[in-house]
C-alpha cells in the first residue's frame, strides 16, 4: 500500500503523545520468541532487558549489550528498567501508556540510555540518525551528536517546510504517512533509525523504506521500549533491531 509524492509543507507543531494498544488487538504471528515483561503492582510495571535481533543483509557487529543476561552485567539497565512507568487505562480505556517521562527526570538513567547507544554505535561509521516523531527526537539528536553524526527528523504529514518525500503505512484503521526532507540524506550514507518504542513496528518500516528509497542503508533500528506481544519485529523481517528493555 505504499506510496511516494512529493510536496510543499508548512511547519507545526513537534510532538503529539503516543500510546501503545494492549495485547487484545490481533496481528500477524511473530517469528522471534516473546519475553514477557515483570511486574510488581499495577501502576509500577519493571522491564526485563531485551536483545537485538540480527540482520542477514549487513555485517553490523550486534553485541549482546542488552542481552536477557545484561541486567547481571551492566546495573545501567537495571536503573533504565525502573525509571521507566507505564499508565494503564490512558488516554483511553484498553491502552497501556509507556510512560518516558519519568525516564527523563532521571538525568543519570536518562544519561545512561543515551551513553548505551552511543557505545554501540560510535564506531559503525554511520553518518545519518534518523528519528521518528515524535519520541525519537528525544534520543535522536543527542547520539548524532556523540557519534559524530546529522540528525534527520522523520515526521508525520503537514509538519515539515519545504520539499518533502513521503511514505504512506498501514495502521489497525486506515493509513498514515511519514515525510522527509528531499536532500536531507544522500545515496550512500548509513543511517540509524531511532524510536523510543517499537509496538507494531509500521512507523519503523515507513522510515527504513523512505531512506531506502533514496539510496540510504539502513544499518539498525534502535528503540529503548518493545511490545513483543504486538508482533513488530515480525514486520521488520531481516532489519536488524536493538532495543533497551521489554515493555507491557
Amino acid at each position: 500500500m505504499q506510496s511516494s509524492r512529493l510536496v510543499i509543507r508548512c511547519s507545526n507543531s513537534l510532538f503529539g503523545s503516543a500510546v501503545t494498544p494492549l495485547t487484545t488487538f490481533s496481528f500477524s504471528s511473530l517469528r522471534f520468541p516473546p519475553f514477557i515483561a515483570n511486574s510488581s503492582s499495577s501502576s509500577s510495571i519493571h522491564f526485563r532487558p531485551l536483545h537485538s535481533t540480527p540482520s542477514s543483509s549487513d555485517s553490523f557487529p550486534l553485541s549482546e549489550m542488552a542481552s536477557n543476561h545484561a541486567q547481571d552485567q551492566d546495573p545501567r539497565l537495571a536503573k533504565i528498567s525502573s525509571a521507566i512507568r507505564v499508565i494503564p487505562n490512558f488516554p483511553k480505556p484498553g491502552i497501556m501508556f509507556q510512560d518516558i517521562t519519568t525516564l527523563l527526570l532521571d538525568t543519570k538513567a536518562f544519561k545512561d540510555t543515551i551513553d548505551l547507544f552511543v557505545e554501540r554505535y560510535r564506531d559503525q561509521n554511520i553518518s545519518v540518525v534518523a528519528g521518528i516523531e515524535a519520541r525519537g527526537f528525544i534520543f535522536g539528536p543527542s547520539i548524532a551528536l556523540a557519534i559524530g553524526a546529522k540528525f534527520v527528523p522523520m515526521r508525520k504529514p503537514n509538519k515539515l517546510p519545504g520539499e518533502v518525500i513521503s511514505e504512506e503505512y498501514s495502521l489497525e484503521y486506515g493509513t498514515d504517512k511519514m515525510e522527509m526532507h528531499v536532500g536531507a540524506v544522500q545515496p550512500g550514507e548509513r543511517a540509524l533509525v531511532i524510536d523510543d518504542l517499537i509496538a507494531t513496528g509500521g512507523t519503523l518500516c515507513a522510515a527504513i523504506k523512505l531512506l531506502e528509497r533514496v539510496g540510504v542503508h539502513v544499518v539498525e533500528c534502535a528503540c529503548v521500549i518493545e511490545l513483543p506481544e504486538l508482533k513488530g519485529r515480525e514486520r521488520l523481517g531481516d532489519k536488524s533491531l536493538f532495543v533497551l528493555v521489554n515493555g507491557a
